[in-house]
């Protein structure tokens, strides 16, 4: 299979879309993310409506969430170019199946909390295994390394998509043709994507991996090399402290505006505009200077944006510091993730993109209880501004411990 070059102004701004590899994945990427928010989104609508209680509906995003921390790291050591195509279509199995299980209950009218709750700690592991995977899978297929960068960011463009459409689905989904649509959507769109999967042709045969790989090594690399060593501990901040600012949204909107309804559409619309610029920044031919260039000062955007949340009392305000937050963690997530994949020896790739997924998205549900407790001690406001101190630190005492190592050992 090989790459079809495009000299047109699409082709150049995006020159990762020359690889048919790319095209095919992306196409079911954008199918399975819609789906797979369409029916996360509907499950936390369901168990609301069925418990009433805010702590059920903590417990659930916890589960669906929280195994990316444990369980990404472990299965992505184990996923390897020779396995990804294998292992992607496993999870999409798995995930088919939990999902016509959810309609088969559903039906029976025995769907009640404690069974979702179960279902969404299987989703919860199916997809801490699917990240790593469907990457590993991605890089593979490449068959221009270059492209690296433009792939992983275009791949997160389309997460963030996604992310913004996916919700408004189940938003219409739910109170009008019931949870059993939404999970038909998520069924069908496995299949697409299983499809799409099963017609991408891996690199494997033209680059030898290596056969053996822990996350041993992994680790190790991370620990001798001094982008990861830096930016993984700092992404996790990012994601404790900062990623986890979608708690405070409605409360924001509510105690602060006096408008819930509104200000949460409206403060959540600009946070995903700033995400969506970002990544679409990254994706095109402009991304990897872009990256090179303002990494560094991405983590400070978010402090910045956390603090102008704190002290803005103005709507006027509080729109582009959303944007910036938006901008800010999806441009620290995937500079970090796409240096990374370009950099790395590839037989302790799929490791690190399960190290990646554990300090980004794995310490994010952590983050959304300690963010829920703090603004019941200390309002909103005042969270917001605890969260830009705490992260300001948190990035100050990583690159301080850095800079103590190397000069301590010499490295």
């Amino acid at each position: 299979m090989s790459a079809v070059p495009q000299t047109g102004l699409v082709g150049r701004l995006f020159p990762a879309l020359a690889e048919a590899s790319l095209r095919r994945y992306l196409s079911g990427q954008v199918a399975s993310v819609l789906g797979s928010w369409t029916q996360n989104v509907t499950l936390n609508l369901l168990i609301y409506h069925l418990s009433g209680s805010a702590a059920i509906l903590a417990l659930l995003n916890f589960l669906l969430y929280g195994p990316q921390l444990i369980v990404a790291p472990v299965a992505g050591s184990r996923i390897s170019s020779a396995n990804a195509k294998r292992a992607t279509l496993c999870v999409l199995t798995a995930s088919l199946l939990l999902t016509g299980s959810l309609f088969t209950l559903s039906i029976l009218g025995v769907l009640g909390v404690k069974l979702i709750l179960a279902h969404a700690l299987a989703i919860g592991v199916s997809s801490a295994v699917e990240t790593p995977a469907r990457q590993v899978l991605l890089l593979t297929s490449l068959q221009d390394a270059t492209h690296t960068s433009n792939a992983v960011a275009m791949n997160t463009m389309v997460y963030n998509v996604g992310r913004m459409v996916g919700p408004t689905i189940a938003g219409f989904v739910y109170p009008t043709l019931g949870a059993r649509a939404s999970f038909v959507i998520y069924a069908l769109a496995l299949c697409f994507m299983a499809a799409c999967v099963r017609s991408i042709a891996t690199a494997s045969t033209r680059r030898p991996a290596r056969a053996e790989s822990s996350l041993r090594d992994a680790v190790g690399y991370v620990m001798s090399d001094a982008f990861s060593a830096r930016y993984l501990p700092i992404l996790a901040c990012i994601g404790l402290f900062a990623g986890s600012y979608q708690t405070l949204v409605p409360l924001l909107a509510d105690k602060g505006f006096h408008d819930a309804a509104r200000f949460t559409g409206v403060f959540f619309a600009c946070a995903g505009a700033g995400s969506l610029s970002a990544a679409l920044l990254l994706s095109s031919a402009f991304g990897p200077p872009a990256s090179r260039r303002f990494i560094a000062w991405a983590p400070w955007a978010a402090v910045a944006a956390l603090a102008a949340l704190a002290a803005t009392t103005r709507a006027a305000g509080s729109i582009p510091a959303f944007y910036a937050l938006g901008f800010s963690l999806t441009f620290a997530a995937t500079s970090t993730n796409a240096t990374i994949q370009r950099q790395c020896p590839e037989h302790v790739r799929g490791g690190l993109v399960g190290m990646y997924g554990m300090a980004y998205n794995g310490t994010m549900p952590f983050g959304y209880l300690l963010v829920g407790t703090a603004s019941e001690a200390l309002g909103v406001r005042h969270t917001f501004a605890a969260m830009a101190v705490i992260l300001a630190c948190g990035v100050i005492a990583v690159i301080g411990w850095q800079r103590f190592k190397n000069s301590r050992f010499g490295a």
